[in-house]
């Protein structure tokens, strides 16, 4: 993958067909992917048209490569914004790689959450889809950037928590209420596994880069009081 996120402020609304970006970002985020962050515009666009392989399959192909699984692993250990997590994250890549899919995804699933809560001023909040709308309609970060990375989290999030009647069948997707409640049937696989690894790195590389762009903006302001 090529022309990475290196200056998400250079994306210009101007420069992209913004409306093909983001029914690419919902349809991707309905079928329980976030962007990774080693997506070009281009890339992210692709999913916009009539596919002929299914979307789980096409990340597959990507993740199925070890260094881009191994490049994701090592991206979320080196930020230190959720360094709290990152012990539980080693033994959910070592259950992972030994096909305990169900292991990782159990414990997987609370980090998320514990991640997307620091974006939150309210740590009582544990409603993580309004945490994702919010932050899409925030004023602190209004780039195209953010839009699209927030959208993808803000479908992601909805497909994970989909309300589900524990009388019927299970979702195809994986389930937050199911796994965390016990009915699941516990036949979780790597690719519901990958998907949360995957959202946990979106997550934690957005933290990051909006914890340095808001020390940009505060440094800004101090300047005048050095001058």
């Amino acid at each position: 993958m090529n022309k990475k996120h290196e200056n998400p402020e250079n994306i210009k609304k101007e420069l992209y067909d913004y409306e093909k970006i983001h029914k690419a970002t919902v349809k991707i985020g309905k079928r329980g992917w976030t962007i990774p962050f080693s997506f070009s515009i281009e890339q992210i666009s692709f999913f916009e048209q009539e596919l002929h392989t299914d979307i789980d399959t096409i990340f597959m192909w990507y993740f199925s490569e070890e260094e881009n699984f191994d490049r994701m692993i090592n991206a979320i250990l080196s930020i230190n914004e959720i360094k709290q997590w990152h012990e539980a994250i080693k033994q959910c890549v070592y259950a992972h790689k030994n096909k305990m899919f169900i292991l990782s995804i159990s414990t997987l699933i609370p980090i998320l959450e514990g991640i997307l809560s620091a974006f939150e001023k309210n740590k009582n909040n544990t409603k993580m889809m309004k945490v994702c709308k919010e932050m899409i309609e925030s004023p602190d970060f209004p780039s195209i950037f953010d839009k699209i990375i927030w959208t993808s989290c803000y479908h992601f999030i909805s497909t994970l928590y989909q309300k589900s009647d524990f009388s019927g069948t299970e979702p195809e997707i994986v389930n937050r209420h199911w796994i965390l409640h016990g009915r699941t049937a516990f036949n979780n696989s790597e690719v519901d596994s990958i998907k949360i690894f995957n959202a946990i790195e979106t997550v934690s590389k957005i933290k990051e880069y909006h914890n340095k762009k808001s020390e940009v903006i505060r440094v800004r302001k101090e300047v005048p009081r050095l001058l």
